[in-house]
């Protein structure tokens, strides 16, 4: 019996497309700045009268694009803080980082090995990237776990009991389907 594994697209461009636009099942463990994890969220705790500690998930997607030929993607993620500020890091299916971006309200970084690329925000990183207009805030919501709505796309919440999203975009074509499951 032969066994064939076709790994799908390793580089940052691909996971970026599979992630803004698709699905996830649980995987990757947070890697922390410190070794104490009790300082990690003080690390990236935002300052201000109003400041919250940011929200920390991790997790797979899994992405599924319906052009010919059908596009997949499996990727695992974690993301720390959401919007606007954040950071997501995106590791290929082996559990090796493949790109980290990190959004601002006034500016956004892909950072992938030894390259980095600034852009202006958080919507033109994944335009250039990917080529198509995505729902950056709602994109960031989906993967911090909050079922938020966004014009052309389904939000099925129906699994949340397993800690997992089902995105659907039905407009534009072509439909794309994005499976988030959180493991924290």
């Amino acid at each position: 019996m032969s066994i064939s594994i076709r790994l799908i697209k390793v580089g940052c461009l691909g996971a970026l497309i599979c992630l803004f636009s698709a699905c996830s099942l649980p995987l990757t463990a947070p890697i922390a700045k410190s070794s104490n994890p009790s300082s990690i969220a003080a690390q990236d705790a935002p300052t201000g009268a109003n400041s919250v500690a940011p929200a920390y998930r991790a997790g797979r997607f899994a992405l599924v694009i319906d052009t010919e030929p059908q596009q997949s993607f499996l990727s695992s993620f974690d993301l720390s803080g959401g919007w606007p500020d954040g950071v997501l890091t995106i590791y290929n299916p082996l559990g090796m980082q493949m790109a980290r971006v990190e959004w601002t309200p006034q500016n956004a970084r892909l950072l992938q090995g030894s390259q980095v690329r600034e852009f202006e925000n958080l919507e033109k990183l994944i335009f250039q990237t990917t080529g198509t207009r995505l729902p950056a805030a709602a994109l960031v919501d989906w993967l911090s776990g909050k079922p938020t709505p966004a014009e052309g796309w389904n939000v099925d919440a129906s699994e949340w009991h397993l800690n997992r999203l089902v995105l659907e975009r039905v407009q534009p074509a072509p439909r794309t389907v994005l499976r988030i499951a959180f493991e924290s």
